[in-house]
């Protein structure tokens, strides 16, 4: 029986409420209409204000002004409009604002004359008036016109600099348009001005010091350098040269220099005197270099050619005895010894050239020690002269950089060369639009504020005019609105269940053995007696946005769903899904034999990190569907698998596919299930059609032997006889299958606990 709702005194009356809004309407859009009439009359009684704005860019000093500290010195110039865009900018916003620099404007414009900012002259506008007539408004007591007038320059004042950046803006706000222009614009020039003048006495203040310091330093270098020349000519340590080194360095450097000419030129002369008397050893003296250079001996040998070739003219017609062939033989012969003791003078010359170069060798040894000792008996002098000169190059170094210092700034002392941090980009112009009082506007925000104060006072005090109203009731006034009944059965709400085709609710027994069909109070479990059917609904399941997560597996550990996950990812594939199969067998072989494809690297390698994504994901063959493998065995790995890691790989598989499917026999099911605490969009059981699964009592279905809520729970029935060659083959995997099966099993527990905890 459907229950009756009865009326309750306590019921807001909306239409009630409603038809007394809509009766006051009128009075509250009259009412805002005066409240507004009167904020534009009293604002109109304040004088406008006009504002005016100076623009300024504040810009860097070189790197080479004497202004900078010790540490921007030789700092780049991008270094130091760095430093000053961070440290500076805020300092000549506040420095704009000083109480000296307002009271020199405040002087120089005579702003004490007038009323605005001296509030003892009579008030500026009528709104000034009407409050003086209350007793507002007035002149406080003991208040100086000074700062009267401060007062109100600073609050009219607004010196603001935009972020990242090195602009300044100076902002004044005036009764008189002309004078907001005309204070932004000497508070510019007036900042600018005093800028300069403080650069020309910082200047004058350094200057002082340098010449105390360059007057101090003179003299100190003077006698620093008569003491250096003094003590160079004591121990004869002069110096000269182009490189202004001293003698004996110079010596040093060219008695080296000799001795290796002597050595080279006594080498060649032993060379050329032992090549020559080789040469005569073997009789070819005449082809020595020396030998043919000689004229003398160049004129000996053409006699001696002369005569040889006579000798062998005459020989065909004389006797060897004939008197001219002994005559021409005999001078042959003269020849031949004048050319042989020619031949050994050269020869004895080369040997005495090469005992000169010997003995001028010798020589430049003998003066080389000797400067060398000489060097060495001087060392302790030469290092004290070299400290010696040192300091005074030091000083000189000083001297020469406070000079040049001391001319560079006594060139900037003239104030227009002086480069000011502060440039004026634009001045002030006079405003024709005043900035306030907006009256239009004002007048409209209070008229709208004034109706929905009263909208709300309205809506309000008709809530409390009905509460009060049902509960002066008496109980004799008030009747029941239908008669009462008590239900004798708890009143129930069909859940609304979306048709789907040839997938039906079946009804299921609870553990006390009772039918529970669609009306019932727990989620029912689906049915589905083929691929297409189940393949459909896991389509229609899926959200808009990422992956739908399954788990597939049999209803006991003897029945292997291995055909049955493929076919439902291929028939998912037809359908333009983009579908992964993912193979959970730590206690079996797998699916990778079964499809053809590699084993390894897999699902051990990707949650063990040893691989990724791209080496573990494969392409099962004829489709589109992709398949990550079982991989290595845990024992070969020798490591636990980490539940946190399970949920990140399924995480970011939902992220790259529409569908996940999770493959897996009963136990490991069990297992993977309870590690990751049920993070799955549904759970498929595959029986054989002689299924006696009993979800568990409550609002929960049983999956696994887990009490699930939020999971859709399909039993896919097998038509007869459809079962897969491993199960004809008897090669079914049990939890014994594996002999680490416990200890996964353990491990995932024990990972998936600690990570709660």
């Amino acid at each position: 029986m459907p229950a009756i709702r009865v009326a309750s005194p306590d019921d807001i009356d909306m239409a009630s409420i409603f038809k007394n809004v809509q009766r006051k309407l009128p009075k509250l859009l009259l009412v805002s209409a005066i409240f507004g009439a009167l904020a534009y009359a009293g604002v109109s009684t304040v004088a406008p204000k006009y504002q005016s704005q100076a623009q300024l860019a504040i810009v860097a000093k070189g790197p080479t002004s004497p202004y900078l500290d010790s540490k921007s010195q030789g700092a780049s110039f991008d270094a130091v409009t760095t430093r000053m865009d961070k440290e500076a900018v805020n300092t000549h916003v506040r420095a704009l604002k000083s109480p000296d620099l307002l009271e020199k404007i405040a002087a120089d414009l005579k702003l004490k004359d007038k009323k605005e900012y001296n509030s003892a002259l009579g008030p500026a506008d009528t709104a000034g008036q009407i409050l003086n007539l209350i007793g507002m408004g007035n002149a406080r007591r003991g208040e100086t016109e000074r700062d009267r007038v401060l007062n109100v320059l600073t609050e009219q004042l607004e010196v603001y600099s935009e972020k990242e950046s090195r602009f300044i803006g100076v902002q004044v706000t005036s009764m008189d348009p002309q004078l907001a222009a005309q204070i932004a614009n000497q508070i510019a020039d007036v900042y600018r001005a005093s800028l300069a003048t403080q650069v020309v006495t910082e200047i004058d203040d350094q200057q002082h010091i340098l010449r105390g310091k360059i007057e101090k330093l003179v003299p100190e270098l003077a006698s620093i350098e008569t003491e250096v020349e003094r003590y160079r000519g004591q121990i004869n340590a002069f110096k000269g040269g182009a490189q202004n080194t001293g003698l004996n360095e110079q010596q040093l450097s060219e008695l080296t220099a000799e001795l290796t000419r002597a050595k080279a030129s006594r080498g060649e002369a032993e060379a050329r005197s032992r090549s020559a008397r080789e040469m005569m050893k073997l009789g070819s003296a005449d082809a020595l270099p020396d030998v043919q250079k000689s004229p003398l001996i160049q004129n000996l040998v053409q006699q001696r050619v002369r005569i040889e070739r006579q000798i062998s003219e005459l020989s065909a017609t004389l006797l060897p005895r004939h008197p001219r062939m002994q005559q021409l033989n005999a001078d042959l012969s003269g020849l031949k010894g004048q050319l042989k003791g020619e031949i050994s003078k050269i020869v004895d010359s080369l040997d005495k050239e090469a005992r000169v170069a010997q003995g001028r060798e010798d020589s430049i040894k003998k003066s080389l020690d000797d400067i060398k000792n000489r060097v060495v008996l001087n060392a302790p002098e030469e290092v004290k002269l070299r400290q010696l000169e040192s300091n005074a190059k030091a000083k000189r170094f000083e001297l020469e950089n406070l000079q040049t210092q001391l001319e560079s700034n006594r060139k900037k002392l003239d104030t227009r060369a002086q480069p000011v941090e502060a440039q004026l980009i634009s001045k002030a112009q006079a405003s024709s639009v005043p900035v306030a009082p907006k009256k239009t506007s004002l007048a409209l925000l209070v008229s709208v504020a004034t109706f929905i104060l009263g909208m709300a006072w309205t809506i309000t005090r008709e809530l409390f005019v009905g509460a009060r109203s049902g509960t002066v009731r008496t109980s004799h006034q008030t009747r029941p609105l239908a008669p009462s009944f008590e239900p004798t059965t708890p009143i129930l709400v069909a859940p609304k269940v979306k048709f789907e085709p040839q997938l039906a609710t079946a009804p299921v027994k609870n553990g006390l053995g009772e039918d529970r069909d669609e009306s019932g109070q727990a989620t029912a479990i689906r049915v589905a007696t083929s691929i297409p059917d189940l393949a459909q609904r896991m389509l229609k399941q899926r959200a808009s946005v990422g992956g739908h997560r399954a788990l597939i597996t049999g209803e006991n550990q003897s029945t292997v769903a291995a055909q049955d996950a493929i076919a439902l990812v291929k028939a998912m594939a037809q359908e333009n899904a983009e579908v992964i199969l993912v193979d959970w067998s730590p206690s079996s072989e797998g699916l990778a034999s079964m499809l053809g494809v590699e084993t390894k690297p897999g699902l051990t390698e990707l949650l063990t990190g040893s691989g990724g994504f791209e080496d573990v994901i494969q392409k099962i063959p004829g489709c589109s569907v992709h398949f990550i493998a079982r991989g290595a065995s845990l024992d070969e790995t020798d490591a636990d698998v980490d539940p946190d890691q399970l949920n990140l790989v399924l995480d970011a598989l939902d992220e790259a596919y529409d569908h996940i499917v999770v493959y897996g026999m009963y136990d490991d099911a069990h297992v993977l299930f309870e590690a990751i605490e049920g993070r799955f969009d549904a759970g498929i059981l595959v029986t054989d059609g002689k299924s006696d699964t009993k979800p568990s009592n409550g609002d929960a279905v049983s999956f696994l032997g887990f009490e699930v809520a939020d999971i859709d729970v399909i039993r896919f029935e097998r038509k007869a006889g459809a079962i897969t060659n491993r199960e004809k083959s008897g090669s079914r995997p049990t939890k014994n299958a594996d002999p680490t099966f416990q200890s996964i099993r353990a491990g995932l527990v024990a990972n998936g606990e600690a990570a709660n905890s």
